[in-house]
Formats: C-alpha cells, structure tokens, sequence
C-alpha cells in the first residue's frame, strides 16, 4: 500500500489491549480502518499497569504486528486510559476581555478554559480531559460558540477529568520502552460517547455503559453536552469468576461458556438443554443444564447494575429521561438490556457500536471490543493535523505530559 499517515488508537483496557490503526483521507475527509488488534496483557489489571515488562511486551505485540501488517510505522499514537483512579468532576472558568473591540477570539476561550483548570485537584493527580460545557457573555448563558461576539466578561462552564500521575507515568514507560511515542492520552469514554452516540441522542439526554472485564464506564450526557463520567472498578470479569467456581472449570473454559451459552435475563433462555463443562484439570467431562448457568450468571448481573445506579444516583441526573446505550464486550451478554430497563429503569435501551458513517472499515472491527480504540482512531482525525515522527529520534527521558503537550491539539472547544 502506498505510505500514508497512521492513526493508531490504542485502548488500556481490563487485562488487555486492542489497538486500532486507520488512515486518514484528506479529500474526503474520512478515516479507513487498514488493521486491529486485541490481545490478553497479564500486566494490566482495570486499566492500571501492575507489571510494566509485560505490559510493554503486550504493546509491542500488538502494535508491531500491525505495523508489519501495513509495512509501516504508526505516525499517531492516541491512548485511551480506564480505571477507579480516574475523577471527573465540573467547574467554572471566567476571563475579562479589556481590550476596546471587546471581540472574542479563540484565545480568549482558551484563557477562560485555562482559568477553568485552576482549581486544586490531589497531589498525585493530572489533568487529562477538559471538556467546554458551554459559554456565557455578560451573564448570558447557553452560548455554545462565542467566538466573533462582543461581550466584557466570558465565562465558562467545563468538565474536568484526572488521573493518577504515578500510573499514567507507568503506562506511559511501557508504551516508551518498545521506542513508541505517545501524541495524546484521553479518557477513553470521552471518544466513545462521540462515536456511539448521534448528536440528537445526546441533545435528548442519554447515558452510555461501557461494560468492561474489569472495570464499567458510565457517561451521561444532557442537551448535547457530557455532564457526569465516572468508571466503577468492577466489571464482567466477575462473572466468569462466578461461573469458573460454580461449574469447577478453568477462568478460560468459564469464559468460553459465558460466550457461546450465557444469558443473564430468563427470557434469553431460548431452550433448557444440557451443555458439556470440561472439569479443572481437563481430563473429564460433566453436562449441566443452561438453567443452572442462568442462576449464576442473573444475580451477579443484577449486582454490576446495582452498582452502575447508585453511581447514577450520585451523578444528579437520574430524573432526566435518557436513552441507554450499551457497549464493551459485555453488552454482548444475551439480557443485559433488560437488566439496564429494570434496574435502572430506562424506558429504550440499544447496543451500541461506533457510527458506521463516521468512517469506513471491514466488518470485524465493528465489533464492540473495538469500539473504544476505534472512537479514539475517530478522536485523532478529527483533532486536526497529523505530524510524522521517526523512533531514532524520540527522546526517552522527555516528561510524559511533554510529549503529548501542544495545550490543544486534539481539543474539541464545544464537546459535541
């Protein structure tokens, strides 16, 4: 294929990695998904880095694999990031234009924004996301873009996330030891309600759940704008641990059935038959009846649901009438809507995967273990301008947030 700028996204998920790369065309404006990855990482754990040898292995498998793939290297590297040691929270920015024309440019925007950021956040902590909510002029509120209009004072309401910079800098190592630079790190829920959600959905309210292995995202967005996120640091991992302990089988063979047999809703259960489960060692073989894989699969199902509405709850926007839209890997359990209409009492619930006309792509990478690294290929493209890089001169023992500077770069001013 002929050498092209590489977008590569690359989702830090719950004990693996996926990775997408994409090309951007520049005359239509549309991004091309040329390969994607996702493989096991033993040194993750919801997201956070708890062995950087094997955590690095992981990224050299799966982004040199795809690099050998397309005979060449990534040129941008977007990494989404997860866990319990992410915060996210609002705050208000103000900023005083004096100047006679009193007109409002683009960097008296960033001014009000960058007001916005300072606020006291832990010791340990960076910011990762700032996200506009919307502007006000002279008290006016509701003003989405107010860049050309006059006013004395801009203010600004934002939505702020942090991490915990010991962990984003150890992510960060191991990403740096196979020689690879990263160009921006992002919550990786910010993307994916971008990407999974139309602008309607979000102008109407709606609340996206990416069920995790180990961790579960929830983003809720009211007149087009995110307004609460928050990640819950449990996930469907729990389930092939209850299955694996229930069926006395290998995590691996739990896995297998949860996948090809698991439902977590009765009336998912199409037919009571009789299922073969290898024992822990492997050497034989028992049968039991779906019924019974139901019975362990529904009450920890309902618990993870339990979880996500007491964060709902918390968020103070349970009583806006939302659509839900589930994604991750654990959206495809067979019943999960109908724990999210009953549990969280949700009058329409869908499965989401990222918007087909956002980009063009073989049919494997819509699945929704892709969806996150896709949407964060998506928040790469659409962040503007695309710069080469050569490893030979990556310079190792630049600061982490160094490297993914350029205060805007990949800033989205009006969130939507």
């Amino acid at each position: 294929m002929a050498k092209t700028n590489i977008i590569a996204g690359l989702d830090i998920g719950s004990g693996k990695m996926t990775c997408i790369a994409a090309a951007q065309d520049y005359e239509t404006g549309t991004l091309q998904v040329l390969a994607g990855r996702s493989v096991p990482c033993k040194g993750l754990r919801g997201g956070v880095v708890l062995d950087i040898r094997e955590t690095s292995a992981a990224v050299q498998h799966v982004l040199g694999s795809i690099e050998r793939e397309l005979n060449q290297d990534v040129s941008t590297l977007v990494v989404g990031v997860r866990g319990s040691h992410l915060e996210s929270f609002s705050n208000h920015g103000t900023y005083n234009i004096s100047r006679l024309d009193k007109e409002i440019t683009q960097a008296d925007m960033a001014l009000a924004i960058e007001n916005a950021k300072a606020m006291p956040i832990k010791n340990d902590n960076e910011i990762i996301n700032v996200i506009p909510q919307g502007f006000a002029i002279d008290k006016q509120k509701g003003i989405s873009n107010p860049e050309g209009m006059e006013g004395s004072l801009l203010e600004v309401d934002v939505h702020i996330t942090t991490g915990s910079s010991t962990h984003l800098n150890n992510l960060a190592k191991a990403i740096q030891r196979p020689g690879y630079r990263i160009d921006n790190i992002v919550y990786g829920l910010v993307p994916l309600g971008d990407a999974v959600l139309t602008q309607e959905e979000k102008e109407l309210g709606a609340m996206v759940i990416d069920l995790g292995g180990e961790t579960m995202s929830v983003g809720i967005y009211i007149d087009g704008i995110l307004k609460f996120s928050r990640d819950i640091p449990y996930g469907c991992d729990l389930i092939t641990r209850d299955l694996s302990c229930g069926l006395r089988t290998s995590r691996q063979n739990a896995q297998d059935i949860k996948e090809k047999y698991g439902v977590s809703f009765p009336t998912s259960l199409d037919e009571d038959g009789e299922i073969p489960v290898p024992s822990l060692d492997g050497r034989t073989i028992h049968n039991i009846k779906k019924s019974f894989i139901l019975d362990i699969i529904q009450p920890r199902t309902e618990e993870l649901f339990e979880y996500i509405r007491r964060c709902v709850e918390q968020s103070g926007y349970k009583d806006f009438p939302m659509l839900g839209v589930l994604t991750g890997g654990g959206s495809l359990l067979p019943g999960v809507t109908d724990h999210c209409i009953n549990i969280l009492g949700m009058k329409e619930v869908r499965l989401g995967g990222v918007q087909r006309d956002l980009l063009t792509s073989d049919e494997e990478f819509f699945e929704p273990k892709y969806s996150t690294a896709m949407a964060l290929a998506l928040y790469a493209c659409q962040g503007g301008g695309v710069e080469d890089y050569s490893r030979e001169g990556f310079d190792k023992d630049a600061s982490f947030f160094g490297k993914i500077g350029k205060a805007f770069k990949n800033f989205n001013l009006f969130g939507g």
